[in-house]
């Protein structure tokens, strides 16, 4: 089994990630082989350290659309450059915890650069469930 340090991937944002815009370069760091809960953290320090999830594994009907604007911060990426990420709050009963469809983290993996966007679409949640059935983007999802 790999270490967490021999997954990690160094991803620069430009302006920093909301809350955290004056840290500039964070580590990505695979928390699970299924590819779903990951660590974004700061490259220098250890905090912050955002637990952040894959979020079309967690939220069937998941389609965000990002803007001309975006995707030009971006440098114009083809759709198969993107990743995108979700911050997620763990709470003491998992049940509880949410994730932020509205606000996801997109990188542009072959750049290796990112940014934290705030999706057009009124249908995404910041505070989504992933353990109890509730609407996403429209459609009815599940856990």
């Amino acid at each position: 089994m790999e270490s967490a340090a021999e997954n990690k991937v160094l991803i620069h944002f430009p302006n920093g990630i909301y809350g955290f815009e004056g840290i500039k370069d964070f580590i990505l760091l695979q928390e699970d082989e299924n590819k779903v809960i990951w660590a974004l953290q700061a490259a220098d320090k250890d905090y912050p350290s955002l637990v952040v999830v894959d979020p079309f594994m967690v939220a069937s009907g998941y389609s965000p659309a990002l803007t001309s604007a975006q995707k030009s911060s971006l440098g114009n990426p083809e759709p198969e450059d993107l990743c995108y990420l979700s911050v997620m709050v763990i709470r003491r009963r998992l049940e509880d915890s949410v994730v932020n469809l509205k606000s996801p983290i997109v990188i542009n993996a072959r750049r290796r650069t990112g940014m934290q966007v705030i999706l057009d679409e009124n249908d995404y949640p910041v505070e989504y469930r992933p353990f109890h059935k509730q609407k996403c983007g429209g459609q009815e999802t599940c856990s």
